[in-house]
């Protein structure tokens, strides 16, 4: 069960403060897409998504979108709010992270992976040895396969909430 536990759960990356990344001598935050900074598919990015991505910007904090969507779908949104990206990242396997590593230049523990889901993002972290950080999906499944996976979830993520579930100052 170790392998699925992220380092923190928070309802949304807006918990997450530069402040506190520095605190923990984060660098880089490895960021899901899809219903972690937008609801699944979607190409809108909201106001508040896009304040963030700048307070995180204007304190140097490199930010690398890592999905395992498609290049046509990443690239698409990476340009609307200006960051490089990983496309077909294969997590839960670590290549994805290891090519962000290397386009941020620094250290797997300078860098926290943000994601919603627990079999990609958080596995993923945790077997290339990197902090997660678990947030809630911004939308409701809409696809057979996702609907299955948060199935699955469902009572690890409820499980890992009461214990793991902290607020932006408690990221450690």
């Amino acid at each position: 069960m170790a392998i699925f536990k992220p380092g923190c759960f928070v309802d949304s990356i807006l918990e997450i403060s530069p402040k506190i990344l520095k605190k923990n001598h984060i660098k880089s935050v490895f960021i899901d897409i899809d219903d972690t900074l937008t609801p699944h598919g979607s190409q809108v990015v909201e106001r508040d998504v896009y304040d963030w991505i700048n307070l995180m910007i204007s304190n140097n904090i490199k930010l690398i979108l890592v999905s395992n969507n498609f290049k046509r779908r990443v690239q698409k949104f990476a340009q609307k709010i200006s960051l490089p990206f990983i496309y077909l990242s294969l997590k839960p396997l670590p290549i994805g992270f290891f090519l962000a590593l290397r386009k941020a230049k620094i250290k797997k523990s300078e860098a926290v992976v943000v994601g919603d889901q627990i079999f990609t993002d958080i596995l993923g972290a945790n077997l290339f040895g990197m902090k997660s950080v678990l947030v809630e999906p911004k939308s409701k499944s809409r696809t057979l396969s996702l609907k299955l996976k948060r199935f699955i979830e469902k009572p690890i993520r409820n499980r890992l909430k009461k214990t793991y579930f902290c607020h932006s100052e408690e990221l450690e």
